[in-house]
């Protein structure tokens, strides 16, 4: 006794039936009843999707002794016979095993003829991207103009191997995946013909699974039936398919988010147990984690999840209690692992310790999160005092330094290492910084080496006298009055020295343009910053002002000492201020020389246009904006 399977016992009959493909049936029945059909048809989409029992409804449709007809009888002998594919009339062609320009040619001796009892001799060829060059040229002459009796369908999958000569001959439709929802609704609809009993969960599984295609949906169904003896239920499935269990896999990406790697092994221990495939269970695992990600973006309520509603209900209320961010990283580096394994000569080892490093990732924390915490560094700096004698501030103040040098100036790969793990201690959530380290010294023990000892009492009385002098100048509210504004042969000698500094360091040399030079000679360089200002802040660091001494060098004859100070007002201008005086000046000269030209006073004359409303802009060959 032989069998029918599902797929061809309950292909669709009418174009109502046709299931996901509402746009091609309603667009193939409109033409038929206006009598609006074309000569050529080009069927596109993923593999078992309708396109094949689409050609055969349409051929149905033009041949029945009622039509033709959007709605054939399928009681006449031409509805009978196409649909068994024995039509005399209706050839169906695979293209894969007739794909010469012979095999065209043979086809072609055929189509001046007309149809033996039919309306229509309608040519079907499957997978026709298959046919060779040669015999898509030979087809071209017969495809643009054929007889009035003959209609072409073309069908494949790999639409793009299709050449552009053939698709513009054709009306093209494109067969999209079935959503999962309408291959449980179908799904249902043919067990319920059966008499067959499935659950939720079964059905779920068997739709995933078929990933978009009805046929696969059934061919998975019919094997099912047979493992399960009429009673189909989730957990038969799973175990027939190889598929990990939902519960396990919801466990799964649970302990994986919370970062608990014993659990991850111990999980990952009871899938395998149960037979999942290693490769299948990673691919099960993100599309969990993707769905996870839906849910949280766009409610329980969304369409683009497919769960069942009770696990659909938990995962929705779980996600609102971890940051979205870290069930994308644990996505990524799932989807990562899918290749991985599925390549690994040892693929349990591989999938184990993957999921091992992810679980036990660090959290990760916001850019924003990690400046919150260096301005609190700096508050604590502020309130000690600033001493750079404490040995508190040497701990908290140098690994700011290194970092903020880094991010201007990009040092050696050995400090950028250092800082790193500096950063990764802050990200980890640590109370206090590393200590300093040994290699690089603080502000007071590298100026005590340079005078070659110890400070004496008296140097550290003056230097303690100066920094509270430069204090005092820091605020107008201390009774101290602003120094007079610098001379023009200072704000030169800074400009140079800044134009040094450019060709090294061009980040700290913007960062000096927005301070005012307050002393330009050999023993000092004095710079004043708005006070409070990240300006101020960032040329405190001792790297900017060991650069600039630097530059300075060449332009004072020696190296000076660089004082930065903060004034509630400025006196004077700061170099980005003149560069911009500068640049207005100039725009101006530019604007009145193109103004005065004895060409522009004549256009302007000509057009009667006031010269205050012309826009003037620098003339540009390689574009039409200019003037």
């Amino acid at each position: 006794m032989s069998y029918l399977v599902l797929a061809r016992k309950y292909r669709p009959q009418r174009f109502d039936d046709l299931v996901g493909q509402d746009h091609v049936a309603r667009t193939l029945s409109n033409a038929i009843a206006s009598g609006r059909v074309a000569h050529a048809f080009l069927f596109t989409g993923a593999r078992g999707v309708g396109k094949t029992t689409t050609a055969r409804l349409l051929a149905r449709a033009l041949n029945c002794e009622e039509g033709p007809t959007p709605e054939p009888c399928g009681r006449c002998f031409p509805c009978v016979e196409i649909a068994k594919g024995t039509d005399m009339d209706v050839l169906e062609i695979d293209g894969a095993s007739n794909n010469s320009v012979d095999d065209v040619r043979r086809l072609q001796e055929l189509i001046p003829f007309q149809p033996a009892r039919d309306r229509y001799r309608i040519i079907i060829i499957d997978e026709v991207h298959m046919l060779s060059q040669g015999a898509f040229n030979a087809l071209l002459k017969t495809l643009e103009e054929p007889p009035p009796h003959v209609k072409f369908i073309f069908a494949t999958t790999e639409v793009h191997k299709v050449p552009i000569t053939i698709r513009s001959r054709c009306q093209r439709y494109d067969f999209r995946l079935i959503p999962q929802r309408v291959i449980v609704e179908r799904l249902k609809h043919i067990l319920r013909m059966e008499g067959i009993d499935a659950d939720e969960a079964a059905l779920g599984l068997i739709a995933r699974e078929a990933a978009g295609s009805m046929r696969d949906a059934l061919t998975l169904m019919d094997q099912v039936v047979a493992f399960t003896e009429g009673k189909v239920r989730g957990e038969e499935v799973e175990q027939m398919l190889g598929i990990a269990r939902r519960e396990l896999l919801k466990n799964f990406a649970r302990a994986l988010i919370e970062g608990h790697p014993a659990t991850v092994l111990h999980e990952l221990e009871g899938v395998l147990r149960g037979g999942a495939d290693l490769v299948h269970t990673t691919r099960s695992l993100a599309d969990y984690l993707r769905d996870l990600v839906v849910l949280s973006l766009c409610g329980k309520n969304t369409h683009l999840v497919e769960m069942p509603s009770d696990e659909k209900d938990w995962a929705h209320e779980w996600v609102q209690t971890v940051e979205q961010l870290e069930i994308q990283r644990a996505f990524q580096g799932v989807a990562g692992l899918v290749d991985e394994v599925a390549r690994s000569p040892v693929p349990r080892a591989t999938l184990e310790m993957g999921l091992v490093r992810l679980a036990s990732r660090p959290r990760l924390h916001s850019i924003a999160e990690l400046i919150d915490r260096v301005k609190n560094w700096e508050r604590r700096w502020i309130t000690m005092g600033g001493n750079p004698e404490s040995k508190e501030v040497s701990q908290l103040t140098t690994p700011l330094h290194a970092q903020f040098s880094n991010l201007q100036q990009g040092e050696s790969n050995r400090e950028q290492g250092e800082d790193g793990r500096w950063v990764e201690s802050l990200a980890r959530g640590e109370q206090h910084p590393p200590s300093q380290s040994p290699k690089e010294p603080s502000k007071s023990q590298s100026s005590t080496t340079r005078q070659g000892g110890r400070e004496s009492k008296k140097q550290a009385a003056t230097r303690s006298a100066g920094s509270k002098k430069d204090k005092g100048e820091g605020s107008r509210g201390q009774g101290s009055e602003d120094p007079p504004a610098p001379s023009p042969s200072e704000v030169e000698k800074w400009r140079t020295i800044l134009k040094a500094l450019e060709s090294d360091h061009p980040a700290w040399a913007a960062l000096f343009t927005h301070g005012v030079p307050l002393k330009v000679d050999p023993s000092e360089l004095k710079i004043a910053f708005p006070e409070g200002s990240i300006y101020f802040e960032q040329a405190r660091q001792p790297a900017p002002q060991r650069a600039i001494a630097q530059c300075a060098k060449a332009e004072l004859g020696q190296v000076p000492q660089v004082v930065v100070v903060g004034r509630a007002h400025l006196v004077g201008r700061t170099v980005s201020q003149i560069e911009a005086e500068e640049e207005e000046e100039r725009e101006r000269i530019r604007r009145e020389e193109a103004l005065s030209h004895p060409a522009s006073r004549a256009i302007l004359e000509q057009f009667q246009v006031d010269p205050s409303t012309v826009e003037v802009r620098p003339y540009s060959e390689e574009g039409d904006n200019g003037t």
